[in-house]
């Protein structure tokens, strides 16, 4: 769906302001643009504008209106610029904010404090200015026919001052989540808005007035005169107080600046983890744009501005941030709930994993397991170059330096689903249909606490080799798990979990994208399920996750939006919401759930907690008291051992369930990430140079052959769902993964480990 808001754009403080409509006095969101970074696709027409805490995407509906909005913001920018530093050249504004580094953690919260305030009080001057003119009797036109203004589509003042030209309102669409469907509430990813954007001057705005009612404040001109003395009173005041604070702030940021460009340029291993680590930084005069380049397999978009529904970016630009706490929420009539996209498929839908015969290797004696591994010898190198150069693009497909590496594998990362398997044995041996789904969805939910440290933020997992696999056998939980690396460009793997009494599969598709402050952790591809006892399936699509404070600040993980999750054989379903946090209110932990039935209609049972520490059963809105859920154990000391989790330690270990019984493709055999567990960063990045090159001449033989990379175990779904989305199902029969470990002989296994 499309949505309308009224922008307003403050030169004085530069801040991004926007209301419902433009007769509307209520501010929704706004963002200081000093503090922000921001971004522009020239080919899509976007501008991204990135906050740390949330994502704007606004899109211009012609080449013209985007060029107008870009100079109007670098005109915010440079105004801004030259009040921080007269000594310095103005910069363009679609750059990374200067770094900033600060001896004292407690003087900067106490400023982005007063920055906040200061942005708040600036959107209120804004809706006040709004309002003054409504009552200046020179503007109401009482004399003349009621009617709207005869320009009520304008573009921003051009940076010479000259009156803008008509044309047609920009609008900023507001695109699907992972499945492609209408956006679902405020409370996803990205502020996608759409609005007619109006700049203001000192005193002017550029807002046009629509139709009177009868019974307005227009209509009582006895009053007119008053009322506007006291608006242009209190505008007054806001201003001076506005241009105070901007002053000040201006002056101690520059002085902030000046003594953290003394500091050193690199912390030590020993440095407090939530600080920063990067090269020095120059002072800004080599900025360039963050100009977002459009992926070299993107299609075009069609004549009304939508993309294809292959197009990576699609995906990216889904979803959006919510605006602050204190916002009021849209009107029912500007949001659109979807329809949740159910698969359609009766019990034989290959979509969906089926009973296997046997869990063989299991049934298996208890194994002793590790639960810590060795701590990490070298911090991650700086990311400030790195991120400038790849605005926009997905973070997966780039080369970067094995000490940016925890030693594990993404196939490794996928496993992690499954450490709270125990709630689906609970699932399908409850008897009410309801309380099964919400223990379904508490598994849904379970796997983000796996980045509650923050810690495990600052790095990110091996990217596989095209081939590798991972299995993983828990004795003690009852499961057996297999995924394989199935395609390269884009990354994509393939997994499938087997309990007694259920199986799980996902062929998921991850991505990240940069966009200034924050990183977007997008995975498409749903995760389906089948519970044997009931032969019910269910299906959900991984939350979206942003990685926040990338370039400055103690990063950390924090899901946003919603999750359904579907019984796709009764049509009930969950929705959970995760709270937004502010700008400056840091992580928010709370989620709720909900149960509705395939009409809407509200089912009584959910859940409320942290998907940090637990999840309480609730009904009718209250708490029993009831926990469903409980986040498991830590490694001992975790932020200093890479923030992982007991199971994620036990993840990279070769007990002996899997020695000598592993093909040469699992990820506990990848030289590069065993050197690096166990702390040989030099070893570790020249074997992973060596297997990257490998993979690379693998790739130019194949093409000079003629021939296409095949999965070893698993084979793609020919009935692909709608969305497009390319789905994997583990093969069966004597050539499967299972059989060939039962029997040893691992045929037509590409040694991807051999450079």
């Amino acid at each position: 769906g499309w949505a309308r808001r009224f922008f307003s754009l403050d030169f004085t403080s530069s801040t991004l302001s926007y209301y419902h409509d433009r007769n509307s006095s209520a501010l929704r969101g706004s963002i200081p643009l000093n503090l922000a970074a921001v971004a522009c696709n020239q080919q899509s027409r976007e501008i991204s504008i990135d906050s740390g805490t949330e994502v704007w995407h606004l899109r211009a509906s012609n080449d013209q209106e985007f060029a107008a909005w870009k100079r109007a913001l670098e005109r915010a920018s440079s105004s801004k610029s030259s009040a921080e530093d007269p000594n310095h050249p103005s910069e363009p504004l679609l750059r990374v904010p200067s770094q900033r580094v600060h001896a004292n953690a407690a003087d900067e919260r106490d400023w982005e404090q007063v920055e906040s305030l200061v942005s708040k009080v600036s959107g209120t001057r804004d809706a006040v200015r709004r309002l003054a003119k409504d009552t200046d009797p020179k503007y109401l036109g009482l004399d003349r026919p009621r009617g709207r203004s005869p320009s009520p589509h304008r573009t921003p003042t051009d940076m010479s001052g000259e009156e803008p030209n008509d044309g047609r309102r920009p609008f900023w669409r507001r695109k699907s989540s992972a499945t492609v469907q209408p956006t679902v509430k405020r409370s996803t990813t990205m502020n996608s808005m759409s609005s007619q954007l109006a700049i203001p001057g000192a005193f002017d705005s550029s807002s046009v007035h629509g139709d009177r009612k009868p019974g307005s404040i227009a209509s009582h001109p006895d009053h007119m005169d008053e009322i506007h003395e006291h608006l242009m009173a209190v505008l007054r005041d806001l201003d001076h107080v506005v241009s105070e604070f901007s002053s000040l702030i201006a002056e101690t940021k520059h002085r902030r600046r000046q003594s953290g460009r003394s500091l050193q340029s690199r912390h030590s291993f020993e440095s407090d983890m939530s600080q920063e680590f990067f090269d020095a930084v120059d002072d800004g005069h080599t900025s360039a744009l963050l100009t977002i380049q459009g992926d070299n397999n993107s299609e075009d978009e069609d004549s009304r501005g939508g993309k294809t529904n292959g197009n990576a970016t699609s995906s990216t630009l889904a979803k959006e941030d919510v605006v602050a706490d204190d916002a009021p929420s849209d009107s029912d009539d500007d949001e659109t709930i979807p329809e949740e996209t159910s698969d359609s498929h009766d019990q034989s839908s290959p979509l969906f994993p089926v009973r296997p015969k046997s869990l063989t290797p299991l049934p298996l004696k208890p194994v002793p397991r590790r639960e810590n591994i060795t701590a990490p010898t070298v911090m991650p190198p700086s990311l400030i170059g790195f991120l400038r150069k790849n605005v926009g693009k997905d973070l997966s497909q780039i080369s970067m330096p094995v000490s940016s590496n925890e030693p594990l594998s993404l196939l490794q990362r996928a496993a992690e689903v499954l450490e709270y398997s125990t709630l689906l044995d609970k699932a399908a041996n409850v008897s009410d249909p309801v309380e099964r789904l919400v223990y379904v969805t508490a598994f849904a939910l379970s796997p983000l606490s796996s980045n509650r440290v923050r810690e495990r933020a600052i790095r990110k997992p091996f990217n596989p080799m095209l081939g590798e696999t991972y299995e993983l056998v828990r004795e003690d939980l009852g499961f057996r798990f297999i995924a394989e690396k199935v395609s390269h460009r884009p990354v994509q793997l393939a997994y499938q979990a087997d309990g007694p009494e259920w199986s799980l599969t996902q062929s998921p598709m991850p991505t990240q994208k940069f966009w200034g402050k924050s990183a977007e952790i997008v995975t498409e591809g749903r995760i389906r399920l089948t519970l044997h006892t009931t032969g019910e399936h269910y299906s959900w699509a991984s939350a979206t996750s942003f990685l926040r404070n990338i370039i400055a600040g103690e990063k950390y993980v924090e899901p946003v939006g919603e999750t359904t999750v579907v019984n796709e054989t009764t049509g009930h379903k969950t929705v959970s919401t995760f709270k937004a946090g502010g700008m400056f209110s840091g992580r928010s932990e709370e989620v709720s759930t909900k149960t509705v039935d395939a009409g809407g209609r509200d089912l009584g049972l959910g859940l409320t907690g942290t998907w940090t520490t637990s999840l309480q059963l609730t009904k009718n809105g209250s708490p029993t008291g009831t926990a469903v859920w409980d986040a498991g154990a830590l490694v001992p000391n975790a932020p200093k051992h890479y923030g992982l989790t007991a199971f994620a330690a036990s993840l990279n270990e070769i007990t002996p369930i899997e020695a000598e019984q592993l093909p040469a493709t699992d990820s506990r055999l990848r030289p590069d990430q065993r050197a690096l567990e166990d702390g040989d960063v030099d070893r570790a990045e020249e074997l992973k140079v060596q297997l990257e090159e490998g993979q690379r001449a693998r790739r130019r033989a194949m093409e000079s052959a003629g021939e296409q990379w095949t999965p070893r175990w698993f084979a793609q779904v020919d009935n692909a769902p709608e969305g497009g989305e390319v789905t994997w199902r583990l093969k069966p029969g004597k050539e499967g993964y299972w059989e060939e470990r039962a029997k040893k002989a691992w045929t037509g296994v590409v040694p991807v480990f051999e450079a």
